[in-house]
């Protein structure tokens, strides 16, 4: 059986039947947020669950300006700061034409809010087929911080390039050639008994080195995509 690596302190708690989180003070916290309950879209989404397995903000501080109004000492604070670049507008999807996020701006608007708190890092292969020196640089840093225990934000685009998504990739596994990553997608319900609700495998095609070489998978179905870029977080 192939060897299966996940983020640390994660845990699914089978009484509420929820994903959760440490917090800052290593409390429980609720990890995972499916697309509609905030004001915003799949990349800012998955931003937010990967600040929440950070410990940089917990749920309750994302849905509430009460809650992060008490970590204020009088002023805007970062997580005030956070509600108000990123979840008080209909700006969200990823690579969308009219109101998209590339992954560097999600950095820059990261920045203004935590600045060393949480230094975000950007890699992308935008365009790249599989195969190639960038796409390899690509798979080896998702594994490398997989391997450290943190999570990693994956963008990606459809065969046509027309339309894309963002998830949090919190596992992995490898399997001959491909790298099969396990992911928290805010586009459909998590499962009652699983960690994941969606899979993307890299480099699925390899040998006919297409663009579109990547296979995303999910509860409704599978398509061809390309990862384009990945985000983490320090």
């Amino acid at each position: 059986m192939d060897k299966i690596t996940f983020v640390k302190d994660i845990w699914y708690d089978g009484q509420d039947r929820m994903l959760h989180c440490y917090s800052r003070t290593q409390r429980a916290s609720k990890l995972f947020i499916r697309q509609g309950n905030l004001d915003s879209s799949c990349a800012v989404y998955s931003l937010m669950m990967m600040l929440m397995i950070h410990k940089k903000v917990t749920y309750n501080e994302l849905y509430s300006r009460e809650e992060a109004q008490r970590l204020s000492d009088g002023g805007w604070n970062s997580v005030m700061r956070l509600q108000d670049e990123f979840l008080r507008n209909l700006k969200g999807h990823y690579r969308s034409e009219e109101c998209g996020f590339f992954f560097d701006e999600l950095q820059e608007k990261l920045k203004s809010c935590f600045d060393k708190e949480a230094k975000a890092k950007v890699i992308q292969c935008i365009g790249s087929k599989s195969n190639t020196p960038k796409k390899k640089e690509l798979k080896d840093s998702i594994i490398k911080r997989l391997d450290e225990g943190y999570p990693v934000e994956i963008g990606f685009t459809f065969e046509g390039g027309k339309e894309g998504h963002a998830v949090v990739a919190i596992g992995y596994t490898i399997h001959k050639h491909i790298l099969r990553l396990l992911c928290l997608d805010p586009g459909f319900d998590l499962p009652k008994t699983s960690f994941w609700n969606s899979i993307i495998d890299i480099d699925y095609d390899k040998p006919n080195n297409k663009l579109y070489a990547d296979s995303y998978i999910t509860p409704e179905d599978s398509n061809w995509v390309s990862v384009d870029e990945i985000l983490t977080i320090e």
